[in-house]
């Protein structure tokens, strides 16, 4: 397949908002351990989060409708170190998320395009066989709207996990840029603004939602009981910077404190089981790949 058709037409004939349009990224991010806010748990509980994701662009031969296939996988390790239910417990736990998202683009005119996302994705602790409780949906649709070069604005719906629960959310996004500044805004998921965003070095705030639902087998230690389900979600805060190796290479850090957390173990009977910690502070690190010589923005619409 010939690459270089695909992105020219991407880049140039979808200028709307999201991040550089990365074909491959790779980041990992460190939560210390902090106290679990529950009263009747004195314990303390941290992450590590990395992840892996590839894309590969698709026009179609009408070359108003573009696919964006997306391969990735995430790994959530949850440590917990205190006493729960009477018994002193020191525990590393893992979560798996493996996902396939399709992305797709329709170029309806001039200034309208049609944004659709679906992602079936795995997501457990992978310690019974596989089963149908792994295997979570969730998607995105949004119409978006180009008014000039530099406004941009769109809205829809969601299904997503990133609350740490299924739910239906609203969707939206908003785009203000400026040769200096750059304002972005894709709900509900993220908030930035960053200066020089087309220099070689960038740097600006940012705030991002992330966050799943897994499936759990037997026993957690952090409950003393039998759980079904678990949730995780934290909201990050902070500075963010941003470096171009070269035209291909970026590296990204951010850091800053995690607020709104959650962590909830769901038993069978769907009682929820909060060992969410207090906010603590954060630093996560990126390596992307993008396409070579384009700093133009394309369209991110995984909500």
């Amino acid at each position: 397949m010939n690459y270089i058709t695909p992105i020219i037409l991407l880049l140039f004939s979808v200028n709307v908002l999201a991040q550089d349009f990365e074909l491959l990224k790779i980041q990992t991010a460190y939560y210390p351990s902090q106290a679990i806010e529950e009263s009747s748990v004195d314990a303390e509980v941290g992450f590590l989060e990395w992840s892996g994701r590839i894309a590969l662009p698709q026009v179609l031969k009408d070359k108003r409708t573009i696919l964006i296939h997306r391969l990735g996988y995430g790994n959530l390790r949850v440590d917990a170190d205190g006493t729960f239910g009477g018994t002193a417990i020191e525990n590393t736990k893992h979560y798996h998320s493996i996902f396939y998202s399709l992305g797709l683009i329709k170029i309806v005119n001039l200034n309208w395009r049609l944004l659709i996302s679906v992602n079936p994705t795995l997501a457990s602790d992978f310690s019974d066989p596989l089963s149908n409780n792994d295997l979570l949906f969730q998607g995105s649709a949004i119409a978006m709207n180009t008014k000039n070069t530099n406004f941009q604005y769109g809205f829809g719906v969601a299904y997503t996990t990133r609350f740490g629960r299924q739910l239906v959310a609203p969707a939206g996004l908003l785009k203000y840029s400026t040769p200096k500044l750059t304002l972005e805004v894709l709900v509900p998921t993220s908030l930035s603004v960053i200066f020089n965003k087309k220099k070689r070095f960038n740097y600006g705030v940012a705030a991002s939602l992330n966050g799943g639902l897994f499936n759990n087998a037997g026993e957690s230690p952090a409950t003393s009981a039998a759980i079904d389900e678990t949730g995780y979600s934290r909201l990050n805060i902070g500075p963010t910077f941003a470096f171009k190796l070269n035209d291909a290479l970026k590296i990204d850090l951010t850091g800053g404190m995690a607020v709104g957390r959650r962590l909830e173990f769901i038993d069978p009977a769907e009682e929820i089981f909060d060992r969410a910690p207090e906010p603590g502070p954060f630093v996560r690190l990126g390596l992307s790949v993008i396409p070579p010589g384009k700093n133009e923005d394309v369209p991110s619409i995984n909500l």
